[in-house]
């Protein structure tokens, strides 16, 4: 995909931790001018966060590498950035929560049934004119100057999705979904853009994004809903295959894993992280809502 070619040239290598898997990961967010894409440097692997609650103790979040935050976050973003913290704000880019500021003024033909699994948000049909204008010229020019210096990109899933279950209807949702992303590193070539999965676009993505999130790659929830448990072997093997565009770009994309588990469990959380990090992934283990920022374990304590 050559529309973002000239992003990836700007990436600095960095040597991450490798493992059994004989996963070679290099290369970590690019350098960037002050106030926009934060260099981080150092040879230790990335100490990331998720969390969509309002308020946390900013000085932890600033102990972070990267920091995802909901739009709703009422802490001092400025603080949390103050040292080395690249801060990103939620984006979704497939579905739109009926809550969101954006709902109302977007066009009611753009909007798709409700998804089943998060009652309150809507699908939304990206082909349409009105979705992309609210992305580019709405949405995140209030996260950027909310003080936001990137973006992680969620939902990214559902268009291609979309087009899967119902080519007719919804031809062509994968690629414009890429052109959205296109269109937001083209217009903010500084900014940090992570993508949350998004597997199926992923090779036509890998030049626009500065990682990617696989979430849910060693847990899953289990059949009675209550919590998670190990993902088996077949599901982790289609997952690392998704992301080999990831690996094999040149410098490789840095991988975070996001996984669920009980945080009662401190052997089971240590187990993952230990398995996440010989895969040269850089991980987090959290609860299902991200509504707590979890340390991570004693036993990462050297990393």
């Amino acid at each position: 995909m050559r529309g973002c070619r000239t992003v990836s040239s700007m990436l600095t290598r960095r040597t991450i931790l490798g493992g059994g898997a004989g996963v070679a990961m290099s290369s970590i967010l690019a350098p960037r001018p002050a106030a926009a894409r934060v260099a981080l440097g150092g040879e230790s692997p990335l100490r990331w966060v998720v969390f969509y609650g309002q308020t946390a103790n900013e000085d932890v979040l600033a102990g972070y590498d990267i920091v995802i935050l909901d739009p709703a976050f009422k802490g001092s973003l400025a603080r949390i950035g103050k040292a080395s913290a690249s801060v990103c704000g939620y984006l979704s880019i497939g579905e739109i929560r009926t809550a969101s500021p954006a709902f109302a003024s977007l066009d009611r033909d753009a909007l798709l049934e409700e998804n089943p699994s998060w009652p309150g948000t809507r699908r939304v049909d990206i082909r349409h004119p009105s979705w992309s204008a609210s992305l580019l010229d709405q949405q995140i020019p209030a996260l950027l100057s909310a003080g936001f210096k990137g973006l992680m990109l969620d939902t990214l899933d559902t268009p291609p999705y979309l087009e899967e279950t119902n080519p007719s209807r919804y031809k062509g949702m994968a690629t414009a979904a890429v052109d959205i992303v296109q269109s937001i590193r083209k217009r903010w070539p500084d900014i940090s853009i992570i993508a949350n999965r998004g597997y199926a676009i992923l090779p036509r993505l890998v030049d626009c994004i500065d990682a990617i999130i696989a979430e849910s790659l060693l847990t899953t929830p289990n059949l009675a809903g209550t919590g998670f448990v190990l993902a088996d072997g077949r599901s982790v093997e289609l997952q690392m295959r998704l992301l080999e565009p990831a690996r094999n770009r040149h410098p490789a994309l840095p991988i975070l894993t996001l996984d669920y588990w009980d945080l009662s469990d401190r052997d089971g959380i240590c187990r993952i992280y230990g398995r996440e990090r010989a895969l040269g992934h850089h991980p987090y283990v959290a609860t299902r809502l991200l509504d707590r920022v979890v340390p991570k374990p004693a036993c990462e304590a050297s990393l």
